[in-house]
């Protein structure tokens, strides 16, 4: 997940918290035939609605304070101001006209004016719980908050009014910004408890188990939420930011569609939505949306990432090397996340740069080091480019991270064998060319040690490979031909004892599917008697017969299953005048 979607899923959290509106004046609490945009984070949507209602009646006082407490969300606190008076020079002492000057004045650093317009607020109506409330939400819903003024409003109200909903409710979000979610979460059940059907304490409730990684407890709050009011719009996002976080991509998309459909859509509703449909593989859809936002002058870099990515998916690699090129070169390096570096090495790969996609599969590791697959397509590239110590490196490091056993001790195995390979090429060569220059003594002993060193690794995991699964013969000829390099006169039995197991198991498959196997454990074995029989023919003639006589009937299976083999014709001449 980028940067940029953690920090969106952050920012969610403190959308469903904290981003709730002003709460709407006493007349129209009394008349809740109001759409509550402002709880739905829609303020254009409130703000056209009151327009219209005060172009019908320009003398709505509710109206006002409605349009009023839009504007203030919007920061337009003047405009705001000259409303609430209007209201007022309507209706004399309307409560809510008098908080919401209060809250002009908290915005103006006005603390008098602020505690005055409360005061009188209260006053003009103290036996109405929602005054509390709207002071106190007020207080707490604005930019500018004032948490201390919120709490001493909010402890009236509780004192007078314990069984009040909506004063719980408001102490669920005050709980909320101080982020003790636990007595959130409490605060939120007690406004349900007095008040069964607030679908919008069930909303909130949900984001804090949301917060809270509970997810099963958050879907089931938001269901009921969505229950008890289907109308509603920010909780199909709540809804759909939960389904995203548990990878239900098809739920997340559904949820998506339902918000974008009613809410004046964000740039950063449309980036969610994208990101979903990339999830759930409708790149067409995403790539589409993207270059919509793209045009918008959203953050450019966030989009060319998921441009890049769907470049891969939909196998336009070249397109994708491009966009994930310029959106390194415009993103913050801080903000590098290790999915942006596999999938640029995996584009790397495509278009044939395979040293640059190393470099990058290696990066998008040293970013999160738990991803088996980065591992395994490093470990790809590094044996093609006969980096096989690093291929090896990562194959062990997959089975510490779970990946099949057998297969990867047995690519270890391989990777290992093969970089000795190169070792023992690397000391034949010093020994050749070097030949009696004590100078390079120190670089023939490093290469022998490094050499053997590989070696044993090798036979290490395949030993590990014939222990796992006794009745894989790959296992036992590899370790036999690792025993092979590192006994090459035959003095062990150990490389013997590989290919003869080996030879049971292949004997019980179809002997020509296996031939090639077949042949290697014979001419091994071949070989291993034919030194025997060298080393005692002079000491123990009889033990010598024993040798030639196995050595003869290893070579001439050889020839039976390829009779054009030259060195079985040979050995078979030269044993055959021998005793």
């Amino acid at each position: 997940m980028s940067p940029r979607m953690k920090k969106t899923r952050h920012g969610i959290i403190i959308l469903f918290i904290f981003g709730l509106s002003i709460s709407l004046c006493l007349a129209q609490e009394k008349d809740l035939k109001v759409p509550n945009y402002l709880q739905e984070l829609q303020p254009a949507k409130s703000k056209a609605w009151f327009q219209q209602k005060l172009k019908k009646d320009p003398q709505d006082a509710a109206a006002m304070i409605g349009l009023a407490n839009t504007l203030l969300t919007l920061q337009s606190t003047d405009s705001a101001k000259i409303l609430f008076k209007k209201a007022l020079a309507v209706e004399g002492k309307n409560p809510a006209a008098l908080a919401g000057l209060g809250l002009v004045a908290l915005m103006g650093n006005d603390r008098t004016g602020e505690s005055d317009y409360f005061e009188r607020a209260r006053r003009a109506d103290k036996t109405n719980p929602e005054v509390y409330c709207t002071i106190a939400e007020g207080c707490l819903d604005l930019p500018k908050q004032d948490t201390v003024t919120t709490l001493t409003y909010l402890r009236q109200g509780l004192d007078l009014y314990p069984k009040y909903a909506r004063l719980h409710f408001i102490a669920g979000k005050l709980e909320s910004t101080k982020k003790n979610y636990g007595a959130a979460a409490n605060a939120y059940n007690r406004a349900i408890f007095f008040d069964p059907k607030s679908a919008l304490a069930y909303r909130n409730l949900g984001t804090i188990h949301f917060y809270s990684r509970s997810y099963r407890d958050a879907l089931t709050a938001f269901n009921k939420s969505i229950a008890l009011n289907p109308e509603q719009i920010l909780v199909y996002k709540n809804l759909g930011d939960l389904y995203y976080a548990v990878a239900k991509y098809d739920e997340a998309e559904r949820s998506y569609k339902i918000y974008l459909e009613r809410a004046d859509v964000t740039n950063d509703g449309r980036e969610r939505l994208a990101y979903t449909l990339f999830f759930n593989k409708k790149y067409k859809k995403a790539e589409l949306l993207l270059e919509q936002l793209q045009q918008t002058g959203l953050d450019e870099s966030i989009l060319l990432r998921i441009r890049g990515y769907i470049a891969f998916e939909t196998a336009d690699y070249k397109k994708g090397v491009e966009l994930l090129t310029n959106f390194f070169k415009l993103h913050d390096s801080r903000n590098i996340i290790a999915s942006d570096y596999s999938y640029f090495a995996k584009l790397l790969m495509k278009t044939g740069n395979e040293v640059l996609a190393m470099d990058n599969f290696r990066k998008a590791i040293a970013k999160d080091s738990s991803k088996i697959e980065n591992y395994e397509e490093l470990a790809k590239l590094a044996a093609k480019n006969n980096l096989h110590a690093e291929a090896a490196s990562c194959y062990k490091k997959m089975i510490n991270l779970g990946a099949d056993n057998v297969v990867s001790h047995f690519l270890a195995g391989k990777e290992y064998y093969f970089e000795g390979e190169l070792w023992r090429s690397r000391l034949d060569s010093l020994m050749k060319v070097l030949k009696g220059n004590g100078n390079l003594a120190s670089d023939r002993t490093e290469a022998k040690k490094t050499m053997l060193y590989c070696f044993k690794q090798a036979d290490s995991a395949f030993t590990v490979v014939t222990k796992l699964n006794s009745e894989y013969a790959g296992g036992f000829i590899w370790k036999g031909r690792i025993q092979a390099m590192l006994d090459p006169d035959a003095i062990t039995t150990e490389a013997k004892e590989s290919y003869q197991n080996a030879l049971i198991l292949l004997g019980k498959n179809d002997p020509e599917k296996s031939r090639k196997s077949i042949i290697e454990c014979y001419r091994y074995l071949g070989s291993y008697y034919f030194l025997g029989y060298d080393r005692q023919y002079k000491s123990d003639r009889k033990a010598a017969g024993e040798m030639r006589s196995r050595t003869l009937e290893c070579f001439a299976e050889i020839l039976k299953l390829d009779p054009s083999d030259a060195q079985a014709k040979d050995v078979l001449d030269k044993l055959k005048g021998k005793k």
